[in-house]
């Protein structure tokens, strides 16, 4: 499908919908169903896009993986999908990172633009690879395929890859880690010599410093929830309404956009308190993030206080926590740390200072902050835009563990090390 007119605009949106969830599955434990169905709201979204659709400002152009069946939109202004231009696809697999690769690649080369946004649209787990099709795959797979809590995708992979997984895709079982998006982040930037402007996550628990390194080679901004999104999501026409009339916008202006529509949108929606967040973050200064963590993670462990680790874990269980206890703000815990350190007790005055240096650069919102905005609606008036890996206490395992040494935040911070010393030592 070639578009009518392949002017050049001022931006292309790209909508990379993983909507083919809500399947029922046969196990041997009887039917299940592993996550919501997102069909629905599929056809819920496209509808709120078609009510601007592509103009000769901006480009939108969706892959539509759906439990009715797969296709390619070009989205135009009408009533829902009658009017928009509409190919029926076979099956894909949204979960295969060659999928992500050749609708950005085509996208580019079909709706050529000054500036491009790719919006990954599904269920999303933060960084940490659980399977929620374990359960199906043990009934119809031998065991020796099998992995005990990981598993990297249903391509052969190394089992050094980390992971960090979304797009879930029911028909194939499948989905994207860390590992697959910078596969297709790689190849489609190799193939069309282009970077993307923004990468915007409209999904659950992905705004974490861990996936922003994960990010930065590949895309400048990255807009993203630390929490849990309604199912209602972005609000697209109001998005595309502002990108219409200002086709101007710069791409640090658009992730901005983005979160103040997000949070007016849900600010009014409902009488009952409606937990939300948003963060546009510009990912060539989470560099600077990674280092102030690394200086925190250095001066906790070599402190030498044997009373430091309590003050430490006082600290994880005080700061605003995201889904399961699992992930929590970054810049909550740091303030927190600055709180408790006693900055004349010996080695704590070093970590009150790097927690210090660290919350700051998570409020600064001028030249050197990582987080341009954040919108939160009522109540997490604390959050800072990033969270970071630090569940409760009993939470952590030796093999996740392994698996979470492979990302580069890890690598580059020894945050790894901070979580080992919490957790698996005394």
């Amino acid at each position: 499908m070639q578009p009518e007119d392949p002017l050049r605009r001022s931006w292309t949106v790209m909508v990379y919908m993983a909507g083919d969830n809500g399947r029922i599955f046969e196990t041997a434990h009887g039917r299940i169903k592993l996550m919501a169905e997102m069909t629905s709201a599929g056809y819920h979204d496209l509808m709120e896009m078609s009510s601007v659709g592509s103009t000769r400002q901006v480009a939108v152009t969706c892959l539509f993986d759906s439990l009715e069946g797969s296709f390619i939109i070009e989205v135009r202004r009408g009533q829902g999908l009658s009017d928009s231009i509409v190919k029926p696809l076979r099956e894909v697999n949204t979960g295969d990172p060659a999928t992500l690769s050749a609708f950005i690649v085509r996208s580019m080369q079909d709706y050529p633009a000054e500036h491009y946004m790719l919006v990954l649209w599904n269920h999303g787990t933060g960084w940490l690879d659980v399977d929620h099709y374990a359960a199906v795959r043990s009934w119809r797979e031998p065991m020796e395929r099998q992995r005990p809590l990981f598993r990297t995708t249903l391509r052969a992979r190394a089992d050094s890859e980390p992971t960090r997984p979304i797009a879930y895709d029911d028909a194939s079982m499948d989905f994207l880690d860390s590992a697959d998006l910078r596969k297709a982040f790689s190849d489609a930037q190799a193939r069309t010599g282009r970077r993307l402007d923004v990468v915007g996550m409209d999904a659950c628990l992905m705004a974490m410093i861990e996936g922003a390194r994960e990010l930065a080679p590949f895309a400048d901004y990255f807009v993203a929830s630390q929490d849990v999104e309604p199912m209602s999501g972005w609000p697209y026409d109001a998005l595309l309404r502002d990108m219409d009339s200002h086709p101007e916008m710069r791409p640090a202006d658009l992730a901005e956009t983005i979160v103040t529509r997000y949070a007016q949108f849900y600010g009014g929606s409902t009488r009952a308190e409606q937990k939300v967040t948003q963060s546009a973050i510009d990912l060539s200064r989470s560099a600077t993030t990674a280092a102030r963590c690394k200086a925190l993670v250095d001066a906790i462990l070599e402190a030498g206080d044997p009373s430091l680790r309590s003050l430490v874990r006082d600290a994880r269980d005080e700061a605003i926590a995201f889904e399961g206890a699992t992930y929590r703000d970054l810049g909550d815990f740091a303030a927190i740390l600055v709180a408790k350190a006693g900055w004349s007790a010996p080695g704590q005055g070093r970590v009150a200072e790097a927690a210090s240096a660290l919350r700051a650069n998570l409020e600064e919102r001028g030249t050197s902050g990582p987080v341009l905005r954040v919108g939160y609606q009522p109540t997490d008036t604390r959050t800072t835009g990033l969270s970071v890996f630090l569940p409760d206490h009993g939470l952590l395992r030796p093999d996740i563990l392994d698996s979470y040494r492979r990302l580069a935040f890890a690598r580059t911070t020894g945050w790894d090390r901070l979580l080992e010393w919490l957790y698996l030592t005394d």
